[in-house]
């Protein structure tokens, strides 16, 4: 239309300069007009761009105001909230009635995590109530190569909201909801942990599991010194109750130095179950935890060389007292030493009161102790065990055995050695062999004694986390 009004306008003055110069007008007048005449019509053409461009501008200016209102929340979603997981898959085998005999291609862990930022600088006018308030949630989808769909106390992990800079200190942050219990280092390997982990199986007698309730931690003095602390159900699963004692842990750590790290942790328990319904501690070490005497299985119970009726069904108390040290010496590896005393209070009589005893030897030692280009590898060594250590008093000492030894397990010890390869950062190849050993208690049938011994664990899996 704009250019329609320019010709119609152009036609205007050049007509009489045509008519003019028909009738003897000066062709040097005319040749004036007709320059001006082309002067106008590049002004026009440029006032017509700047138009445009004015035009264009605006449209972006309408379409990024409209991708604004519905892209930002996708925006404040994305800055807020993290999403992350982990998967071990391999190939596993195991000798004769062990928990690898019959598997081979398997996915052996897989869990997701969502963590989200819910806010910072929470505060009633000048007071500073929390630096940050957030959130996280742990899905176990697979543990120990079986899906856990029907097992709730395995499939929620880590759920809680934390609280951090209670007061603005560092020393005052806590979670409210399900957590890892915190008492000694071996927990830190489950939930996020459990990537880092250089090993394809877990330690036999390591403290560690979930439980509801408040954990507070904090630390000071430059990182040189904290705890951790909490107040839970004390049972395994999930949300119960059932006699409403609570389960109490404190875990004290210091790291003076750099490459020196060491804890001591205690944990004191009410009573587990009722006289009419059996409980189960909260705690578990390794793939046991507190149950009472014969309550799970059908094999008799030996003790003191012969078969003694279950225990009552409650349990009094349980108290755990560890230690832990770890030394990482610069390039030359990581020495985890541990252990620690699990005490079982049955109701009503001292007789089926039962110590567990569980210790830890790892040593971790990277290649660049060779030369630098071998940085990515590894290679892990660990011994490990748990038991009463009591020829009398046996346990069950891993829940995959029960159906074999029940509760006249007198120690299991595993020893093994792995080497990995750190493909990327979030990809890591390992390959393990252990040799486990199971040792009962005195009076045992030959037919459940020829059952124990040792077997044989061999696997290579590759671990991805994002």
């Amino acid at each position: 239309m704009r250019r329609s009004v320019a010709l119609l306008l152009a036609t205007a003055l050049t007509a009489p300069l045509a008519a003019g110069a028909e009738d003897g007008v000066s062709g040097e007048r005319f040749e004036a007009l007709e320059r001006r005449n082309a002067e106008l019509e590049v002004h026009h053409q440029d006032l017509e761009d700047r138009l445009g461009a004015l035009e264009q501008r605006e449209r972006e200016r309408a379409k990024s105001e409209d991708d604004h209102e519905l892209g930002a929340p996708l925006a404040e979603w994305a800055r807020r909230i993290r999403i992350g997981g982990s998967a071990n898959t391999g190939y596993y085998r195991g000798g004769d009635e062990s928990f690898w005999q019959d598997t081979g291609f398997q996915v052996w862990d897989a869990r997701f995590f969502l963590d989200a930022d819910l806010g910072r600088d929470v505060a009633v006018g000048e007071t500073p109530i929390a630096r940050n308030v957030g959130f996280s949630f742990e899905w176990n989808l697979v543990r120990l190569g079986k899906v856990q769909d029907n097992e709730i106390a395995s499939q929620v992990g880590e759920t809680y909201v934390e609280l951090q800079g209670l007061g603005g200190s560092r020393w005052a942050n806590a979670q409210l909801g399900r957590f890892q219990i915190p008492v000694g280092e071996n927990y830190l390997r489950f939930s996020k942990g459990y990537r880092d982990n250089p090993f394809v199986t877990n330690t036999v007698g390591g403290p560690w599991w979930w439980d509801e309730g408040v954990r507070v931690f904090g630390s000071g003095f430059d990182g040189r010194f904290g705890y951790v602390a909490s107040i839970s159900d004390g049972e395994t699963e999930f949300d119960v109750d059932r006699s409403r004692e609570p389960q109490l842990t404190l875990k004290l750590w210091t790291q003076p130095l750099p490459w020196l790290h060491a804890s001591v942790s205690g944990l004191r328990g009410g009573q587990i179950g009722t006289d009419d319904e059996r409980g189960n501690g909260a705690l578990w070490l390794g793939e046991t935890w507190a149950t009472p005497v014969g309550g799970i299985g059908s094999l008799p119970v030996f003790q003191d060389g012969v078969a003694v009726p279950d225990a009552p069904k409650r349990i009094d108390s349980t108290t755990l007292l560890a230690a832990d040290l770890i030394l990482t010496p610069g390039h030359w590896g990581r020495l985890w030493l541990g252990g620690g005393r699990y005490s079982i209070d049955g109701a009503h009589t001292t007789s089926y009161d039962r110590r567990l005893w569980y210790w830890i030897a790892e040593y971790v030692l990277g290649g660049e102790i060779l030369m630098p280009e071998l940085a990515p590898f590894y290679l892990a060594l660990r011994a490990n065990g748990l038991g009463t250590y009591d020829d009398g008093k046996g346990y069950i000492l891993d829940i995959r055995d029960v159906g074999r030894f029940g509760y006249n397990g007198q120690s299991l010890q595993a020893y093994s050695v792995a080497v990995g390869w750190h493909l990327t950062r979030f990809a890591t190849l390992r390959l393990e062999y252990s040799r486990r050993v199971t040792e009962l208690v005195n009076g045992v049938p030959a037919g459940i004694k020829n059952e124990a011994g040792g077997t044989d664990l061999f696997g290579v899996e590759l671990g991805a986390a994002f």
